[in-house]
């Protein structure tokens, strides 16, 4: 499934790690926001690394799930486009 993942961080260093792992995961599609293409586990994974790296009181994580059906209700003005995601392994 696709999600949408933004965050609001307040400090640099946090904001950097955050971004970084995010980079592991799927597409900058802006600066603090990342389309991701994972299963439910993968985002539980991804979710609890993010959650490590954050201070709870102080930054904010909101994962959005994009299912099929909205994806074909996305409008994209301008020059954008939804980006496709491949999803595969390294084995």
């Amino acid at each position: 499934m696709n999600y949408l993942v933004c965050y609001d961080i307040c400090n640099h260093d946090r904001l950097r790690r955050v971004a970084k792992t995010l980079e592991r995961y799927g597409i900058r599609v802006q600066y603090s926001f990342f389309n991701v293409d994972a299963s439910q586990e993968q985002i539980d994974t991804l979710i609890k690394i993010i959650m490590t790296i954050i201070n709870q009181k102080e930054d904010k994580l909101y994962v959005y799930p994009i299912c099929n059906d909205c994806k074909k209700k996305i409008i994209i003005d301008g020059k954008g486009a939804f980006l496709p995601l491949n999803r595969y392994e390294i084995l």
